[in-house]
Order: C-alpha cells, then structure tokens, then sequence
C-alpha cells in the first residue's frame, strides 16, 4: 500500500512538471549596457527590421523555432523553446505583452551604431543623402537545450543580416553567434541568462563590425 502511494506521488509530480512547461511564458530580457550620449559621428537611421525566422511547428528539432500552436503573436515573441523531464519540447519562453523580437533588435542594432559613434536618427529626421539608411533580417534567434538528457547544453542562437545604402552605395554584413551554457539542472532562469549572453555577444560584434566595415 505504502508503495502504491509513493507512486502516485510520483506520478502526479511528474504531471505537474509536465502541465508547468507545457505552458507559456512571459520573460523580458536585458540589453546590454548602453551609457546613451550625445553622438556628433555620421547619421544613421534604421529603416527596417524584420523577423524572417522560420517557424517549424512542434517538430523534435531544438534548434529551430517551434511552439504548439504557431499564431502570429508567438512568432513574433517567442525566443526560447523549453522541455519537460521525459526530455519533450515543452513550453516557451516569450518577450511580454506589446514587445517583439523585432523591436528588441532595432533598439540593440541602434544602440550598436550609437556606441560606434554615430547619431541614430527617427525615418522622419534622415533628410539627406548623406544619412546612411539601415536594415536588418532576423534570420535566427533562438535558444534550446538537446532532447537527449535533462543535463544537455542550453545554446542560443542569433544570425543577423545588416543592410547599408548610403549615397547610392550598398553595403551587407553578417552577425552570428552561439552561446553555450552548460547546466546540471534546466531552468528558465538559465534560458534566460543564456540568451541575454548571447546578445551581448552580438553586441559587440556588431560595434566592431560597424567600426571597420562601414
């Protein structure tokens, strides 16, 4: 009887790990450090930032976006998959209500060409051919842990495509990183903190990008 008992305990432990990472949830990020200053370099202005990630649906493929059910809000929000302790894609990490992962990336990108020193100027201030007009392709931006053991490494990938045009002229430049976050316990805290490494990993890649290719 005593067995029995401890059986179920277990059972219904296990149900409710599984019902919590089946569910959704709602975690902000932090952008690296950014002292704003007044900037007197070239005008840059980010025109365009679009998230042209490609969605899987719940297929057994960490490293792709994937989610249960796919609309429009969740794409736009989604950064990081989760799993449930039979090691199942489970639950999902997202940036809070009225953000996207695009708007995360315009304000990084612009804080990037900022601490480069240049002043990023609003689309209705870039009146000059001088103004060097920018866009971004999201192409991946996601975190994930293996589904072969509940001690598998988090990663978290970013792969950015930047667009230059300045006085007829193009230029395009890539950014991609991996962070890698070994675990002993898998929590949403480490997601987390796995994925904001990773944006300032891609932060000051970019500031350096910026300094000596533009």
């Amino acid at each position: 009887m005593k067995l029995l008992i401890k059986l179920l305990l277990v059972a219904c432990i296990a149900l409710n790990l599984s019902a919590c990472s089946n569910s959704e949830k709602a975690v902000d990020l932090k952008l690296p450090t950014y002292i704003d200053e007044p900037k007197n370099g070239p005008k840059v202005m980010i025109a365009d930032v679009t998230d042209n990630r490609m969605f899987i649906g719940n297929a057994k493929q960490p490293n792709l976006p994937s989610g249960k059910i796919l609309s429009k809000d969740y794409k736009s929000r989604a950064y990081a998959r989760l799993k449930n302790m039979f090691n199942e894609q489970s639950g999902a990490l997202l940036l809070p209500k009225n953000s996207t992962v695009a708007d995360l990336f315009r304000k990084l990108i612009s804080r990037a060409f900022s601490e480069a020193g240049y002043q990023v100027v609003e689309p209705g201030f870039a009146d000059d051919e001088e103004t060097i007009v920018v866009a971004v392709s999201i192409k991946q931006f996601w975190t994930w842990a293996g589904l072969d053991n509940m001690t598998d490494d988090i990663n978290s990938d970013i792969e950015l495509d930047i667009y230059t045009q300045q006085n007829n002229m193009q230029k395009h430049f890539k950014l991609k990183n991996r962070q890698t976050r070994k675990v002993i316990t898998d929590t949403k805290t480490l997601y987390k903190t796995t994925t904001e490494q990773s944006l300032e990993n891609i932060y000051h890649l970019a500031i350096e990008k910026i300094q000596h290719q533009l």
